[in-house]
Order: structure tokens, then sequence, then C-alpha cells
């Protein structure tokens, strides 16, 4: 996920370029409620998706998710990465990546459509202290979000889910009876859309908005590109295999630490190995830009990230062509 900069301790404002100073990636992360989140609620156990790259399954079942009646809906226009980055939605819009057909991106108009779409889809996948047994309702997440001193239409600038963890999200709301908003509901479908039109293993949805405000020309091209990864990462079974075995084996304890650090102080569950280890190819290989991330802020030298990106790319292909969109 990508998030904005904030002016406190942590992060400056959108426009500025300090570095050393971490910049949140809105892809996905959690917040505690203040209080002691809830005893596990057993899930019902449902069948897992036809396929799904055992390397990205997730720890707990999941249930479909809900199919909307009527008639079928037209397949996604299929684009290139530039084509995505160059069109401008004036609705919420599904669109498909040419490049990895696997991977979905909703384009949305504006940072407070994107919100009130998957905003609490955020705070149970990946914000540090959410809960991760239940969907937190519209008032829990306002909490959240005024605690933390956050905003709802900047919580991520752009953001990254597998199939399986918007699946969880709808059956887990479905289990406790809580209500979906519409921007919600609208997810629930183009996940339907996405699944007829890609029916077997692992897909993902990314998002990105329109410029607008905080988000110039380059802000969304860069979101772009570094959603682009974390699609890549949750549907390419061997690249996602190899950029865990670079975490594990090929990092130094102090690299990881480093890579931690920075990630706990946007937001993350540093907990979750899995997680750190996809949030550090999509930052080391898929963000160029630097007002979004520096190695420093990782605590690592230049010649560091370079030998980390170098370690990445040497398993990082796809159909002939290299993952890292600067090597095209």
């Amino acid at each position: 996920m990508l998030r904005r900069r904030r002016r406190r301790n942590s992060a400056l404002g959108w426009g500025a370029a300090t570095v050393g100073l971490a910049l949140a990636l809105g892809l996905g992360g959690f917040l505690y409620l203040g209080r002691e989140a809830p005893a596990p609620v057993p899930v019902a156990a449902a069948p897992p998706v036809a396929d799904a790259p055992p390397v990205l399954r997730l720890p707990l079942d999941h249930a479909p998710p809900p199919r909307a009646a009527g008639a079928p809906r037209a397949a996604p226009p299929l684009l290139r990465e530039a084509e995505i980055a160059a069109h401008r939605p004036q609705r919420p819009t599904l669109l498909r990546l040419v490049e990895n057909p696997r991977i979905f991106v909703l384009d949305f108009p504006d940072l407070a459509s994107q919100g009130a779409a998957l905003n609490r889809i955020a705070a149970l996948v990946e914000k540090a202290a959410t809960p991760r047994d239940r969907v937190l309702t519209e008032a829990e997440l306002a909490a959240v979000l005024a605690r933390s001193g956050e905003r709802a239409d900047s919580y991520y600038y752009g953001h990254d889910y597998r199939g399986a963890d918007l699946a969880r999200f709808f059956a887990l709301a479905a289990r406790d009876g809580i209500a979906l908003n519409a921007s919600e509901q609208w997810v629930a479908g183009q996940l339907a859309a996405a699944r007829h039109a890609e029916p077997s293993g692992e897909i993902a949805l990314i998002s990105i908005v329109a410029p607008g405000g905080a988000v110039d020309e380059a802000a969304r091209r860069t979101t772009l590109r570094h959603e682009i990864g974390h699609g890549h990462d949750f549907t390419l079974p061997f690249y996602a295999a190899h950029v865990r075995r670079v975490w594990a084996e090929r990092l130094a304890e102090s690299e990881r630490a480093g890579f931690r650090a920075f990630l706990a102080r946007e937001g993350y569950d540093t907990r979750n190995a899995d997680l750190m280890a996809g949030e550090m190819q999509a930052y080391l290989l898929f963000t160029p830009d630097a007002r979004f991330f520096d190695p420093r802020m990782a605590g690592l030298t230049a010649p560091q990230a370079e030998n980390l990106r170098a370690m990445l790319r040497d398993g990082g292909t796809f159909q002939g062509l290299p993952l890292d969109p600067a090597d095209r």
C-alpha cells in the first residue's frame, strides 16, 4: 500500500522530499483500537480457491465473495501499464493489466471514493493493531482514524489485496452481520467480475486514484507501479518464493530490522513476515520516486540497496520481461 507522509515524527507532508523520515505507502497496514482485541471467533470453513498457489495461501479459510444478481458484467478493459496511468476515471472503474492479466486495477476518481471502498479492508488485512478476526464497524474505523490522527481519504494512496483477502473480508462481514456500504458492495461486484475473468489461481486487486489535490501525475504513476509490484508478488508463485528466500536467507538481520522499523513507523503489522517481504520488494524494485521511498528510510546505504535490488532482480522475470519496470 502507498500512504501519505504525515507531518509528525515519522513522516512529512506530500510535497516534502526530506529523507530519513518514513513515507507510508497505502498499499496495506493496521492500528490498535485502544482496547484488547476480541477473542478469536471461528470462521466457518469453506473450500479454498481452486489452484491457488500454495505459497500465497492465507492461514484462515475463506468463503467466495457475494455475487450480485443480474446480467453478466462486461469484461474489464485490458490495458498496458502506461495506458492505465493515462486513464482518467469519472467513476470507479475496473481495469486489467496486459503485462500480467491476473492483476486487476480499481481506478477511483479521488481519494475519498477509494477510502470509502477499501479502508475497512485495509484495517482487516494489514494495519498494525486492528483485529484480524473480524470486520470493523464504520464507527470503529472512524474511532481508529481519530486516535491515530489520520484521515479516511489518505489512509492509503493506493491499496493492494489478493483475491483471497477480499473474499475473506466479505465472508467475515456476512458472518457477523456487518453492513457493507455502497462502495464496498461495488468492490464485491468487481471481485466477482475479476473471478469470472480469471476463475482459477490467485488474482490481485490493486487501486489507484486520479490526479487531483495531493495526488499529482507522478504520484499516480508511482502508486500504480508500486501496486503492480504487489500484484506480481501475489500472483506469480515462483517470484513470491524467490522474494521470501531473499528476505529470510539473503538479507542480514540488521537489514531486516531496518525494514521492520521503517514499516512499523508506517503502521504495518511487523509480526507478519510475509507482509514484510512483500513490502520490501515493492519499495526496493517498484518505488523509484524518492518522495515515497529512499533507502535511508530503512537504514540502508545506497550500495546496500543496490545489492538487495540485484538479488531480487535475479529471480524477477515474467514471460521473458524483467518485473522491475525501470529495466524495461
